[in-house]
C-alpha cells in the first residue's frame, strides 16, 4: 500500500514538472485575468500577482481555482527580485513571464502641467518594474537555457501614435519596446526569447471613465469598428508564448484592430 501511495506521488510530482509556468503580473483583472483564465484553460500552471492582495485578486485567484499568487511591487527592487526567485527555489522553474503590470498617471492638457511625481511613478512601475522581473527569471532562465518573456507595452509607444495627453505614459512604454529588444538581442544565444505586444485601445476599467464622444472617437478610429477585447490580446500572448511562435524574437506586435493605419 505505501508503495502505491509512493509511485501515485511520484506520479503527480512529474506531472507537475512537466508543466509549464507562467508568470502573469498584474492578472487581478483586465488584460491580466484574461490572460490568466486563457492559461489556465491551456493547461500552464499561473501564478497570479497583484500589487496588493486586493479583493479582485482574491476573487481571481478563486474563480480560476489558481494556488499560487505574489504579491509586491513590481517597482520595489527589494520586494519583486527576492519574492521571484523564492518562489522559483521553493516550485522550480518559471518558464513564461508576463510583464502586464503597468499605470497612467499623467493625463495632460498641456505639457506645463506634467506633475513630476506621476511621471517617475509611471517609470517606475513601467520600465523599472518590468526590468525588476526579468532580472529576477532570466538567472533561472539562463540555467535552463530556456525561456519566455513577454512584456506588455502600448499603441502609445509608436510615436506617430503618441499624444500630448499621455505623453509621460507614452514614453515608458515605449522604453519597454526597446527594453525588450534589448533583452532578445542579449540573452537569444542562451534560448531566451523576449517579444512584446501593444494593445490599442482595449475594454478594460478605463473605458468605464470614457464619455459617449470619446468612446465614439475610438471605434470610429479603427478599421474593425470597435474596441478590442482583452480576451484578444490574451490570444496573442499565449501564442508567443507556445512553440508555434519560436522563430518570433525581438518583435512588437500591435494589436489595435487597425487604429494605425486609419488613425484617430
Amino acid at each position: 500500500m505505501q508503495e502505491i501511495l509512493l509511485n501515485q506521488c511520484n506520479i503527480v510530482k512529474s506531472i507537475n514538472m512537466n508543466k509549464k509556468t507562467i508568470l502573469i503580473t498584474g492578472s487581478s483583472r483586465g488584460i491580466g485575468k484574461a490572460i490568466a483564465k486563457l492559461a489556465v484553460n491551456s493547461g500552464y500552471r499561473v501564478i497570479l500577482h497583484g500589487k496588493t492582495d486586493s479583493p479582485e485578486l482574491k476573487e481571481t485567484e478563486k474563480e480560476l481555482s489558481i494556488k499560487d499568487k505574489l504579491v509586491f511591487d513590481i517597482s520595489d527592487k527589494n520586494e519583486c527580485i527576492p519574492q521571484i526567485e523564492s518562489w522559483i527555489e521553493n516550485n522550480g522553474r518559471i518558464d513564461v513571464l508576463v510583464n502586464n503590470a503597468g499605470i497612467a498617471k499623467n493625463f495632460l492638457k498641456d505639457i506645463q502641467y506634467v506633475d513630476n511625481n506621476k511621471a517617475i511613478e509611471e517609470f517606475n512601475t513601467n520600465v523599472i518594474g518590468t526590468l525588476n522581473c526579468i532580472q529576477a527569471v532570466l538567472p533561472s532562465m539562463k540555467e535552463n537555457q530556456e525561456g519566455n518573456i513577454i512584456n506588455i507595452a502600448s499603441i502609445k509607444g509608436y510615436p506617430e501614435l503618441s499624444t500630448l495627453s499621455t505623453l509621460t505614459y507614452a514614453t515608458t512604454k515605449a522604453g519597454v519596446i526597446s527594453l525588450t529588444k534589448s533583452i532578445a538581442k542579449a540573452y537569444a544565444n542562451q534560448g531566451i526569447r523576449c517579444n512584446s505586444i501593444s494593445p490599442g485601445y482595449i475594454e478594460t476599467d478605463q473605458v468605464k471613465d470614457w464619455n459617449s464622444e470619446t468612446f465614439d472617437r475610438i471605434k470610429n478610429g479603427t478599421l474593425a469598428g470597435r474596441i478590442g477585447k482583452p480576451e484578444e490580446v490574451a490570444n496573442m500572448v499565449m501564442f508567443l508564448a507556445s512553440e508555434q511562435s519560436s522563430y518570433i524574437n525581438g518583435e512588437d506586435i500591435l494589436i489595435d484592430g487597425g487604429y494605425r493605419l486609419k488613425g484617430k
